[in-house]
């Protein structure tokens, strides 16, 4: 493990959000300050790729990293756009059972208007 990849799983766990790669670029050159925004993009592409990182797709805006790379579904609010972790247990047994075969991947992204959204549209 590089001393790029380390930090950018630094400062990927060290936050609940879902950070998009220009935003861990700029914490990285705080820490970093010679670290070029192609070895951002690099790492995160080899880290999603040996699953260690998630790449959410957004429907607005760049795509976003997870930290954590195990099933969960998401809250998107189609309102300020900020993304949440929800828990979904059992479906990918379910998922396995219905079509008979093991489940590796899946993106479930719930759309919603957050509970500030919420009040701020009720006023």
């Amino acid at each position: 493990m590089t001393r790029q990849r380390a930090l950018i799983l630094e400062i990927m766990r060290s936050t609940p959000l879902h950070l998009t790669a220009d935003e861990i670029f700029a914490q990285a050159r705080l820490k970093m300050p010679n670290i070029a925004r192609g070895t951002v993009y690099r790492n995160l592409r080899l880290m999603e790729q040996d699953r260690e990182v998630a790449r959410l797709e957004m429907p607005a805006g760049p795509d976003r990293y997870d930290r954590t790379a195990a099933p969960h579904g998401h809250l998107y609010c189609d309102c300020c756009h900020s993304l949440t972790d929800i828990p979904v247990v059992g479906l990918v047994r379910e998922l396995e059972a219905a079509i008979g075969t093991e489940v590796r991947s899946y993106q479930l992204t719930v759309h919603y208007l957050c509970p500030a959204c919420r009040q701020q549209q009720a006023q």
